[in-house]
């Protein structure tokens, strides 16, 4: 499918992702620069890697696959309720964190329940960045575009994906993400007009799914139980690092909002080009793998060079969504795992290098599991719901809630919530034809809030016991 053309501009994006790599390598003096590009990404550039991390493989080929498969109300369930859930992140949230002196969530958990939550949650974060949905992508890609092995084509991604983020930390990562979106959007929408009148627009597209009428539908077309799971799984980007990493890593509370609110216009509207080329592949190509079909539409539309661009665009997605969680995930694993089990403080030097063994680790990971999964979005959801199960409540109720806070309440709301998700997970109830398979996070995230509320009245206040060790520090030092 790709011309030699084609792959020499393929070649060429790599050689440029590894000089940029390189170039902010040598800024890196400590772990703010390293990890949060010294706060001082602006305005532009905080846009750029905030969609470009949204529309990995999972936002652009797996959104594809979940239209195909359940039309319509993929956009209407997931899309309009996952964006508009973002507004008080933006107006509200976001800020709280930037004005934190907490680099990571779990220095968050530890200042409000203590170290043995902090711990905990660090494992179940370090799980999360593990991002298989994206991986999962790319075999499909590597099918389209090359008729590569995926196994192949996921091992030269996560290479290429370790070695920019080890290299020049989130300032590199965010410079990469600006120019790969671009690639990635110029693919998508110069292919779909062409693709949209081709079938003759919206009404060609009711005849052409004529015998699956439920897929035009913004609601039917989908089980009841997967679009509660998906409205839940909104909620997850309060619990996510990677938006809170951006927030603390803008210039100023001001540059945070106003980009997380300019990205609304652009994620809507690039939503419904992809989910509109998902119907329609399915309409034109029932019997294939959507995501393998949509890949091969769009390389057969356009010119030599431009198809080229498009992989770039695709996969340089995926790395961008990749390497912010990886970079997440190994400062995860060296300054809140093993620095908190050792129980000291880590220089810059040594939790860099071990970030960087934490990457490298997420990469390992990712293909061992990434292709027991069939559908890109079934990957993602999987880790969504597990993380959301263990950390969304103790850390949106201890940003949002004043009152008591303590270590039982954090533990007790991690431990039972993955425990009723892994039991539902292990044994699936069906409850009717209609509802389809019982969610496991649906019931897992009322108990995890049952039990924080719980256990927040055993204890004491983790705020009370900090100024309890700071008066005994005063007096250590009289």
């Amino acid at each position: 499918m790709l011309t030699m053309v084609d792959n020499i501009v393929i070649i060429l994006f790599v050689a440029f992702v590894i000089y940029v790599g390189y170039y902010f390598s040598k800024s890196i003096k400590d772990m703010e620069s390293f990890y949060l590009a010294n706060r001082s990404l602006p305005w532009s550039l905080v846009v750029g890697t905030l969609v470009a991390s949204w529309y990995g493989g999972v936002g652009v080929v797996g959104t594809v696959g979940y239209a195909a498969a359940f039309g319509f109300s993929s956009w209407a369930i997931w899309s309009v309720g996952a964006h508009l859930i973002r507004f008080p992140l933006a107006l509200w949230v976001g800020p709280k964190i930037h004005i934190r002196s907490d680099v990571t969530i779990p220095d968050f958990l530890d200042s409000t329940y203590g170290k043995w939550v902090a711990i905990l949650g660090s494992i179940f974060l370090f799980i999360y960045c593990s991002q298989l949905g994206e991986i999962t992508a790319t075999g499909y890609i590597g099918q389209a575009a090359w008729g590569a092995d995926k196994v192949v084509v996921g091992v030269v991604v996560v290479l290429l994906t370790i070695l920019l983020t080890c290299l020049g930390g989130l300032m590199g990562v965010a410079v990469t993400d600006m120019i790969m979106f671009a690639c990635m959007v110029c693919g998508v929408c110069l292919v779909f007009p062409k693709l949209f009148d081709t079938v003759g627009g919206l009404s060609g597209l009711e005849e052409l799914l004529s015998a699956n009428k439920e897929l035009l539908d913004p609601v039917a077309g989908m089980p009841m139980s997967k679009a509660i799971m998906l409205l839940i799984l909104c909620l997850n980007v309060y619990a996510d690092p990677s938006f809170y990493q951006r927030f603390s890593a803008s210039n100023s509370v001001k540059t945070g909002r106003r980009a997380m609110l300019t990205c609304f216009s652009l994620w809507v509207a690039f939503d419904v080009v992809i989910v509109l080329t998902g119907m329609i592949v399915r309409g034109l190509y029932p019997e294939a793998i959507p995501e393998v079909a949509y890949v091969s539409v769009i390389l057969s539309e356009l010119p030599a060079g431009l198809r080229g661009m498009f992989i770039v665009g695709l996969m340089g997605a995926i790395i961008s969504t990749l390497d912010s969680y990886y970079l997440i995930g190994g400062t995860t694993l060296a300054n809140d795992i093993y620095g908190r089990l050792l129980n000291k403080k880590l220089s810059d030097k040594t939790v860099v290098n071990l970030s960087r063994i934490g990457c490298c680790i997420l990469g390992l990971i990712g293909l061992l599991l990434a292709f027991k999964f069939t559908m890109v979005y079934d990957a993602i959801a999987f880790l969504m719901s597990l993380w959301m199960s263990a950390a969304f409540v103790p850390i949106v109720g201890g940003l949002m809630y004043k009152g008591k806070k303590t270590q039982a309440g954090g533990l007790m709301s991690m431990i039972s919530g993955v425990l009723v998700f892994a039991y539902f997970k292990l044994n699936p109830i069906t409850i009717s034809e209609t509802f389809g398979i019982l969610e496991p996070i649906i019931i897992a995230l009322p108990v995890s809030f049952i039990l924080w509320v719980i256990g927040n009245k055993i204890g004491k206040d983790k705020s009370e016991l900090n100024k309890l060790d700071k008066e005994k520090n005063i007096i250590k030092s009289l």
